[in-house]
């Protein structure tokens, strides 16, 4: 069919599943009040979409069909545990439960372009890969490479294969030259797999490929391929896009919530994603710009949106999830207390809710750090969901409330303005002298404080 057909097909679909399973509902009360009832609704409707419509194929405009037992049987059998790296690299991510009192795995690195007319790839890389606690790291582009912009089928291939030895690098600069990378799919049109590929060394087993379902339940026939190429070899997929997207083709938020969960199931049926991040609702799409957005009120620090979702994956299968640490204000040199209050949050958010943590955009080491710094004192703390609304509220209203600016997506100023981007990392972090800023310490101390204050238990 075409691709419009399909997306007239999705929108009715949509509509009709959420009728089907009566998922429009009130906001509940807190966030974690997503009774398994509801769950196990988000869930049948997911399982219905899959087996009554399936997954779009750009590259063929072809739907690829399932089985209703051919989905509920992907669930049952998703991994719960991933073997990645190798030697005294070798890591196990886990599938995490809420309020699991387990130390969360650690995913570091780009989803981001670099430049390395600001500093070396290689000495970005080394300095966050040097925190044993990070277990894989996501692979980094190229904006442009030597001297020329990144901007054809081409010299992306080229660029690609050069942001791979860069990276590999920084891995044996910091002696761990066996950990995990999460390399970026660089195919021709046939689905040949020209890259990530090291010359020297070409594709390692123990690392793995992002291979994303798109948006509006799409995917490609040269990543198909792609995963073909890698699971014979042993690697591991990540699926990089499980966001379900209101005010598009899914309607409003309740087809939302059944394409996130489509997205995860599809991941694993299609490109045998054995990982993904973690699954949510976007509530409408916004341009991505150096200034970001003001506002004058922080937005809810979770979603029960987003919970359910979650919680009708668990009760199905085991999933490996990482949800993102970052925090709400991207890497900028502006309001540092405010920024180290948000990657707490969200750091202590995802750890309590049962995730994996990632810290993508290309963070200074001092952003990973107090991330697991926060996430490890929730865990010490005990904290449960009550106790994360209760926190998660005081400190939105205490400390984040009031104007402010939610920057959408700082990766745009690689783009637009590299040494902006670049001037923020070195406010936290001196990577010619390896280790945090005074100006860092001060703010990170003040805001440890505040948290110790509001209860939170940090090691001594």
């Amino acid at each position: 069919m075409t691709e419009n057909e399909w997306n007239m097909g999705l929108f009715k679909k949509m509509q009709e599943l959420s009728k089907r399973y009566n998922l429009k509902i009130s906001t509940p009360e807190k966030f974690y009040e997503v009774d398994n009832t509801y769950a196990d609704s988000i869930f049948e409707a997911a399982v219905d979409f899959l087996s009554e419509m399936g997954v779009y194929c750009v590259s063929r405009n072809r739907v690829i069909e399932f089985t209703e037992e051919e989905v509920r049987e992907a669930a049952r059998e998703a991994p719960a545990q991933v073997p990645v790296g190798a030697g005294r690299d070798y890591r196990v991510l886990r599938s995490r439960e809420t309020e699991d009192n387990s130390p969360p795995s650690i995913l570091a690195g780009g989803h981001s372009a670099w430049s390395e007319d600001l500093i070396p790839l290689p000495i970005i890389v080394r300095e966050m890969v040097r925190i044993p606690r990070v277990d894989a790291l996501e692979c980094f582009n190229f904006v442009k490479i030597d001297g020329r912009e990144v901007n054809n089928p081409a010299i992306t291939a080229y660029a690609a294969r050069r942001a791979v030895e860069r990276v590999r690098e920084g891995i044996r600069k910091a002696g761990r030259p066996g950990l995990a990378i999460a390399y970026y799919p660089i195919l021709t049109d046939t689905g040949t797999l020209i890259a990530p590929i090291d010359p020297e060394r070409g594709i390692r087993s123990t690392d793995g490929l992002l291979l994303s379902v798109l948006p509006d339940m799409k995917v490609e026939m040269s990543m198909i391929a792609a995963s073909i190429v890698y699971d014979e070899l042993g690697s591991f997929r990540h699926n990089g896009s499980t966001a379900g997207w209101a005010r598009g083709f899914c309607g409003g938020w309740e087809g939302a919530v059944i394409e996130a969960t489509c997205k995860v199931l599809a991941g694993w049926m299609v490109y045998r994603d054995s990982t993904a991040y973690t699954p949510g609702v976007e509530l409408g799409m916004e341009a991505h710009t150096v200034e970001g957005v003001r506002v004058e009120e922080r937005p809810p620090p979770f979603s029960w949106r987003n919970f359910a979702v979650a919680r009708a994956l668990r009760r199905h299968g085991s999933f490996v999830f990482f949800s993102s640490a970052t925090g709400l204000l991207g890497p900028l040199d502006t309001e540092q207390e405010k920024r180290l209050l948000s990657i707490a949050l969200a750091s202590i958010s995802e750890t309590v809710q049962g995730f994996n943590l990632h810290f993508l955009w290309t963070p200074p080491p001092t952003t990973i750090t107090w991330g697991i710094e926060v996430s490890d004192a929730a865990l010490k703390t005990r904290m449960k969901l009550a106790d994360l609304e209760e926190l998660g509220k005081r400190i939105v209203r205490e400390r984040l409330r009031g104007p402010t600016t939610i920057w959408n997506d700082p990766r745009q100023l690689l783009y637009q303005d590299p040494e902006r981007f670049y001037r923020s990392l070195r406010w936290s972090y001196d990577y010619v002298m390896q280790r945090p800023t005074k100006e860092f310490l001060e703010v990170k101390r003040g805001a440890k404080k505040y948290l110790e204050d509001l209860g939170v238990q940090f090691a001594s």
